[in-house]
């Protein structure tokens, strides 16, 4: 859901996806997938505020597709929780990657 004051162009999709919190919550879900919404909130309730996570995991989920929500067993039965979408893993090592690159290049 774009607004209309939002300009689109050729990468806005991919500027959605490595803003500040959803880039961060990719991040988390590369190192264990899947994890809880409880467990994203733990860890990222420090650097963001629970709306901006609830958002962040509605955009993901349900506008870019990047992240799947699935049932997580836990001790009191079952939970909701994400996993990344295995497309975008590659998306994401390769932003690592580029920005690697673009440190070394500014570096030098």
């Amino acid at each position: 859901m774009v607004s209309k004051f939002q300009e689109v162009d050729e990468i806005y999709m991919l500027r959605k996806m490595l803003s500040k919190p959803n880039y961060s919550v990719l991040k988390l879900l590369m190192k264990k997938s899947p994890r809880t919404t409880r467990e994203i909130y733990n860890l990222l309730g420090r650097k963001f505020t629970r709306k901006t996570l609830i958002i962040t995991l509605r955009d993901l989920s349900m506008e870019l597709n990047v992240i799947q929500p699935t049932h997580i067993r836990t001790e009191k039965g079952y939970g909701l929780g994400y996993n990344i979408n295995p497309k975008v893993k590659e998306i994401v090592k390769t932003a690592d990657k580029f920005e690697k690159i673009i440190e070394d290049a500014v570096k030098n």
